[in-house]
């Protein structure tokens, strides 16, 4: 085989990205046990389920079944649907839970990195990267965006100059700067860095905000 042929194999190594969700052992511990009843749910629908296509099938190929069999089997099959509703409810509702508190983990703010993107890997050469002065601010609003569906409004400057003691303790309202759409509801997302740590914040309007 010709060695021009390896030219055609092309290898590459990329980095994987991997997002970090801010949450707490109670959120964890909701996603866990309502998991876990919804599976439970979902194995006693599906035999209840099993159930029906059992009775249903006697029905069917039972030629010379009597009367009274027949009254039987005709109950069983309705008390069959009904468990089998009861139980598919029970399950969809815990799954439900479930997925809306990771979605409630989710908006709670995501770590893109652990450190800044301009900051390299320190080297025995070099100091660590953790060092900082005392004029080096902690908290620092990276971009801050006042918003709905159709308009959106920039409000990084002013939410940097209410930065007191490198926390920002505000209302997310149209006082920050003014109302970008009047008579809609309003979201404000906040991306800022502190101690070094990028993190991504969305508020609905009126909410009490809190950084960090």
């Amino acid at each position: 085989m010709d060695d021009s042929s390896d030219k055609l194999i092309k290898s590459e190594i990329r980095g994987r990205k991997v997002t970090y969700y801010l949450t707490s052992e109670e959120d964890l511990g909701s996603v866990k046990s309502n998991s876990l009843l919804g599976d439970v749910f979902s194995v006693l629908a599906s035999l209840a389920a099993g159930g029906i296509i059992s009775v249903a099938l006697t029905r069917i190929t039972g030629i010379q079944l009597g009367q009274e069999t027949t009254n039987v089997l005709g109950v069983l099959l309705w008390v069959f649907i009904l468990v089998t509703a009861i139980f598919a409810t029970f399950a969809l509702y815990f799954h439900y839970r479930s997925f809306a508190v990771i979605r409630k983990i989710k908006t709670s703010g995501t770590v893109k990195s652990l450190r800044s993107e301009n900051e390299e890997e320190p080297t025995e050469a070099i100091a660590p990267a953790k060092q900082t002065t005392s004029a080096t601010p902690r908290l620092e609003i990276l971009k801050a965006e006042y918003w709905t569906p159709n308009a959106r409004l920039d409000v990084t400057q002013e939410l940097r100059d209410r930065i007191v003691d490198n926390r920002l303790v505000e209302y997310a309202d149209n006082t920050i700067k003014s109302d970008p759409d009047k008579g809609r509801g309003k979201k404000l997302t906040i991306e800022y860095r502190f101690d070094g740590i990028t993190v991504t914040k969305e508020f609905t309007e009126g909410e009490k905000m809190i950084i960090p």
